[in-house]
C-alpha cells in the first residue's frame, strides 16, 4: 500500500503521554480584515508531520511532544487566499490564542479569451480501472488524526488554459461524507512548489465509489506558462458511517515515469511513490498562443493523449495487488496453487463448483483484474483463475520472446495437470488472444469461449493507431531505461506490437460457440471486433455502450450477465 498505517504501538504510547511530555497547541484562525472565522485553515510544524486542520469555525488543537517543541519552536498557519502566518509555538499554548491571517491580493494570471482560438482538452488520467488503489485514509482501530493529509500527482498541462472541471475516481469510500480541498502547485524538482490558487476550492464526497466531478467554472481559474502542475486533494473533514470501517481510497495505476505524492500534514515534506499515477484529471479550454506571444511556451509533445488513449496507460508495468480486495484474489493462500510449465510456473486459484471455467487476464494484469467477476461466476462454475507466465505470481525463467502460442501451451499443460478434458474459457485482451490460440491448437479442450477486447493482428486496421504509437514509444523507453522491478516490461510491449498473427479465414476452424465482446470505446476498433464475430461459425457479438477496453471493471453488472447468459445456454 502507499501510505503507512499508524502503528498500534505508537498510538498507545501517544495515548499514555502525560501533560509533562506533550504540549497542547490550540487556537482560532480569523480573517485579519473582517475577524470572521477562516474555515479549514492548515496548521503545521515546519518540515514535520505534525499539525491539523481547523474546523468550520476556524478552531483547532493538536499536541506535539516537548522534544519536538524544543527542536522546532515555530508553527505555520495557512489557508488558500491568505498570507501564511509564522508564529512561535508558545503563542498557541494559551486557551484564547487567536491567529489572524492577512488576505492575499495576488490573482492568477489573466487570459484574454480569443474567439475561435480555443479547444477543450483533458489533462491527467481518465482510466476507469482500479487495478491498484492509493489509500488516502485508513484507520484500522485507533483514533488517528488524518486531517491535513494531502495526496496528488503531477499532471502535464497546456501553456495557456482556463480550467473547467476537476475529476477524481474514488475506488472505495466507507465514510458518510468526506470534505477535501483541491490544491494546484507549480512544480520544482518533480515536487509541488508554490500554490497557484487564491480561492479555496472545497468539495464533499458522499458516494461509495466512482467518479467525482468538481465544477471549476465559478472560480474563473486561468493558468498560463505552466507546462505541468501538481494536482492534490487535502483531507479537511469527515463523518463516519455507523458500523463501517473508516477507509477511503483513490484509484491509481503503476504508471512508469509518474509518482504519487503524499504528505501527512500541511508542512511535512513530500514523499514520492514510484511508479504511480492517481486517477484524476482536469478539463480545460486551451488557447493557442499568438505568433508574437513569446510568454506562452508550447506544451510538451505528450501533454495530452487522444480520447482513445486516456484510459490505456495502465497496460504497461506490473499490476499491484488490489488494496480494496477483501477476498484477496490473486494472493489467496487457501486456494492458490502452482504447476510447473516449461521454463517457469503457473500460479492459479480455484473457486466454486460445476463446469470448469478458465479465466485468462490481459497484458500486465493478474488474477486480481477479475475481482469483480470471480465471486459471481463461482456461484455457477468451478472458476480457475490463472496468472499468465511473466505476470502476477507466475515466474518466467526464459528470455525468448513471449508469444500467445507459448501462453496457450502453458494453459494446455495446466489442463493436463488438473486432469480437465474440457473447459469453458473467459479471456480478456491478451487472455482472449490466448484463448483463440488454444481453441485452434486444441479444439477438443474448449466447450464454450468468451473473449473481451481480443484482436487477430496488431495493425492500424485492428488497433487504435495512437495506441500503437504509444506502445512503440514505451518500448523505446523500456529498452533504453530498464526498471529493476519490471524485468519483463519490454517483452510484454513487444508481444502487443508483434502478435497475434491470425486471419479471419483461420477463425473458420473454431467450431465452438464464441461470444465476442468489446467496449464501445475499446482500443480494439469496433469494425475489427464485428468482423471477428462474423468470421466465427458460431460467433456472437456484444458491445458495451460507453465502456472501454476495461468493461469488466467499468460495467461489471452487464458484463457478468452477458458472460453467464452465454455460458449457461444449452
Amino acid at each position: 500500500m502507499f501510505l503507512r498505517l499508524p502503528l498500534v504501538l505508537a498510538g498507545l504510547l501517544l495515548a499514555l503521554h502525560t501533560s509533562a511530555q506533550t504540549t497542547l497547541l490550540r487556537g482560532a484562525v480569523l480573517d485579519g480584515q473582517t475577524n470572521a472565522p477562516v474555515p479549514f485553515a492548515s496548521v503545521g510544524v515546519p518540515r514535520q508531520a505534525l499539525g491539523t486542520v481547523a474546523d468550520a469555525e476556524g478552531r483547532f488543537q493538536f499536541r506535539v511532544s516537548d522534544s519536538v517543541a524544543a527542536r522546532a519552536p515555530r508553527v505555520l498557519v495557512s489557508c488558500v487566499g491568505y498570507q501564511t502566518a509564522d508564529l512561535p509555538l508558545s503563542a498557541l499554548q494559551a486557551a484564547t490564542a487567536v491567529v489572524r491571517l492577512a488576505p492575499l491580493a495576488r490573482q492568477l494570471a489573466a487570459v484574454t479569451v480569443r474567439a475561435g482560438k480555443q479547444r477543450v482538452q483533458t489533462f491527467g488520467r481518465m482510466a476507469g480501472s482500479t487495478f491498484m488503489t492509493s489509500r488516502l485514509y485508513t484507520e484500522p482501530g485507533l483514533v488517528s488524526d488524518e486531517l491535513a493529509k494531502e495526496q496528488g500527482t503531477i499532471v502535464p498541462l497546456a501553456a495557456d488554459c482556463h480550467l473547467r472541471d476537476f475529476n477524481l475516481l474514488v475506488a472505495f469510500n466507507r465514510f458518510r461524507s468526506v470534505t477535501f480541498r483541491l490544491n494546484l502547485y507549480s512544480v520544482k524538482n518533480n515536487l509541488p512548489d508554490q500554490p497557484l490558487l487564491t480561492q479555496d476550492v472545497r468539495f464533499t464526497v458522499q458516494q461509495p465509489r466512482g467518479w467525482v466531478k468538481v465544477d471549476l467554472e465559478p472560480y474563473q481559474l486561468y493558468l498560463r506558462g505552466h507546462r505541468e502542475v501538481a494536482v492534490t486533494v487535502q483531507w479537511l473533514h469527515s463523518e463516519a458511517a455507523e458500523g463501517q470501517a473508516k477507509a477511503f481510497g483513490i484509484a491509481a495505476v503503476p504508471q512508469p515515469g509518474h509518482s504519487i505524492l503524499t504528505r501527512d500534514k500541511s508542512q511535512a515534506q513530500w514523499q514520492e511513490t514510484k511508479p504511480g499515477y492517481l486517477s484524476l484529471y482536469l478539463t480545460a479550454d486551451v488557447y493557442r498562443p499568438a505568433k508574437t506571444d513569446q510568454a506562452a511556451q508550447p506544451a510538451p509533445a505528450d501533454y495530452v493523449l487522444p480520447d482513445s488513449l486516456r484510459y490505456l496507460q495502465q497496460l504497461q508495468g506490473p499490476v499491484l495487488a488490489e488494496l480494496d480486495n477483501p477476498e484477496h484474489y490473486g494472493s489467496n493462500a487457501t486456494t492458490g496453487h502452482t504447476v510447473a510449465v516449461s521454463g517457469g510456473q503457473l500460479y492459479y486459484e480455484r473457486y466454486g463448483q460445476g463446469t470448469p471455467l478458465l479465466l485468462l487476464h490481459g497484458n500486465g494484469q493478474s488474477i486480481a483484474a477479475f475481482q469483480k467477476q470471480i465471486s459471481e461466476l463461482a456461484r455457477h462454475f468451478e472458476v480457475i483463475a490463472v496468472d499468465t507466465r511473466a505476470h502476477g505470481r507466475s515466474p518466467d525463467h526464459t528470455t525468448a520472446p513471449l508469444t500467445y502460442d507459448l501462453f496457450a501451451e502453458d494453459v494446455h499443460q495446466l489442463l493436463d495437470s488438473l486432469h480437465l478434458p474440457q473447459v469453458d474459457v473467459l479471456g480478456w485482451s491478451d487472455g482472449g488472444n490466448t484463448a483463440l490460440k488454444l481453441a485452434l491448437a486444441y479444439p477438443a479442450r474448449i466447450r464454450r469461449l468468451a473473449v473481451m477486447g481480443a484482436n487477430l493482428f496488431p495493425t492500424a486496421e485492428a488497433i487504435e493507431p495512437d495506441f500503437l504509437a504509444l506502445l512503440r514509444r514505451q518500448l523505446r523507453e523500456a529498452e533504453q531505461h530498464p526498471e529493476a522491478g519490471q524485468p519483463h516490461r519490454a517483452r510484454l510491449i513487444r508481444l502487443l506490437l508483434q502478435e497475434p498473427q491470425l486471419s479471419f479465414q483461420a477463425m473458420a476452424a473454431v467450431k465452438v460457440p464464441v461470444l465476442v465482446m468489446a467496449g464501445e470505446k475499446d482500443l480494439v476498433l469496433e469494425k475489427h471486433t464485428r468482423a471477428l464475430a462474423r468470421s466465427l461459425p458460431q460467433g456472437q457479438l456484444r458491445i458495451f455502450p460507453g465502456a472501454t477496453h476495461y468493461a469488466p471493471q467499468e460495467v461489471p453488472g452487464p458484463f457478468n450477465e452477458a458472460v453467464l447468459t452465454f455460458l449457461r445456454r444449452p
